[in-house]
């Protein structure tokens, strides 16, 4: 019996940026928490080459750096000759470099979360938007009620 050997990791990025040139669809796992709570890590994400005139602000899109894909949302778009790409993760507070076509790599087509091997067939259960708003506030509120006590406290002469 043969066993394969384990290809180097510059060996898959070599493969994912030529199969993204040939005008393939590539299939990639996120490892980071850069785009948290949109894509965690083991969410799978589909990336495809479009032209970088087709982008547009929102978009996610796939560029590399170091040797390394990232991941990041398109915050604004400049166009000077050449086009200049900024872009920030979800859960970060900087900006990014600016990304050129030198190291766009394509547009995230389909995000796919892997499903938990707790959750099984059922779903976590998800709360309406205005449910949790409510909740939040209402805690808040409380919270902030409860700080006041003591000074009413020391108002009552008994």
């Amino acid at each position: 019996m043969r066993t394969m050997a384990k290809q180097d990791p510059s060996f898959w990025y070599q493969w994912i940026l030529s199969s993204l040139q040939e005008g393939k669809a590539v299939e990639i796992v996120a490892k980071g928490w850069s785009m948290w709570p949109t894509i965690k890590p083991g969410t799978s994400l589909t990336i495809s080459k479009v032209d970088i005139s087709a982008l547009r602000p929102g978009d996610l899109i796939a560029f590399t750096r170091a040797e390394h894909f990232v991941v990041h949302r398109i915050e604004e778009i400049q166009f000077n000759g050449s086009y200049a790409i900024y872009t920030r993760g979800d859960a970060n507070l900087r900006r990014d470099e600016p990304i050129t076509s030198e190291n766009f790599c394509g547009k995230v087509q389909v995000v796919k979360a892997q499903q938990s091997a707790l959750e099984g067939n059922f779903p976590a259960p998800h709360l309406p938007k205005r449910v949790m708003s409510a909740f939040v506030q209402f805690i808040f509120i409380n919270c902030n009620r409860v700080k006041k006590i003591p000074l009413l406290l020391k108002r009552d002469p008994h």
